[in-house]
C-alpha cells in the first residue's frame, strides 16, 4: 500500500482529531537534515507522514517522527539515535514507535525496494542484523493505517 496507505492515514488522523494529536508537518529541509543525521533515505511513504503530520498520537498509539522544539530535532531522530548509542541499534534502522514491550516498530532503510519503500520490523535491544528482526509489515503506511484503525475501532475499509 505505502504510500496510499500513509494518505489514508493522514485523511484519518485529520477525520478524528478528537483521537489524535499531531505535531504540523515538516519542511522538506527538515526531512533531509534528519536523513543526513540519521545516515539513511527515507522511505516515500514515512517522508509523506513527515511533510503531512510531522509526529502525531492516535487514539494513544504514537508514531515518531520530527518535531522541532527550541531549535533541536525531536522523534525519531533522537530516539534513533539514543538507541543507536545507548543499545546498539543497527545504522540503518529508524525507530517511529515503540511497541510496548520495551522495543520498537523501525524502518529498515536497508531494504528499500524499486517503489522507495522499506520494510517496517520490531526491533529489540541485542538485535544487530536483518535476521534478528520481527517482520511487521511490508511498508510504513501500510502498517500505520492498520494500527491507527484498530485503536479507533474501525474496521478495515
Amino acid at each position: 500500500m505505502g504510500i496510499g496507505g500513509a494518505e489514508q492515514f493522514v485523511q484519518l488522523v485529520r477525520d478524528h482529531q478528537e483521537d489524535s494529536i499531531f505535531a504540523g508537518g515538516c519542511s522538506e529541509v527538515d526531512i533531509a537534515e534528519a536523513e543526513q543525521r540519521l545516515g539513511v533515505s527515507f522511505p516515500d511513504s514515512y517522508k509523506l507522514f513527515l511533510r503531512e503530520l510531522g509526529d502525531c498520537d492516535v487514539a494513544g498509539d504514537e508514531f515518531y517522527g520530527i518535531v522541532m522544539r527550541d531549535g533541536q530535532m525531536l522523534g525519531a531522530v533522537t530516539e534513533t539515535l539514543d538507541l543507536r548509542e545507548s543499545a546498539g541499534m543497527a545504522s540503518s534502522l529508524v525507530a517511529f514507535r515503540p511497541d510496548g514491550m520495551g522495543g520498537y516498530f523501525v524502518l529498515d532503510t536497508s531494504r528499500l525496494n524499486p517503489d522507495s519503500e522499506a520494510p517496517v520490523c520490531a526491533w529489540g535491544s541485542g538485535a544487530h542484523s536483518a535476521t534478528e528482526l520481527e517482520w511487521i509489515g511490508t511498508d510504513f503506511g501500510t502498517v500505520v493505517l492498520e494500527r491507527a484503525r484498530r485503536g479507533l475501532g474501525l474496521r478495515d475499509a
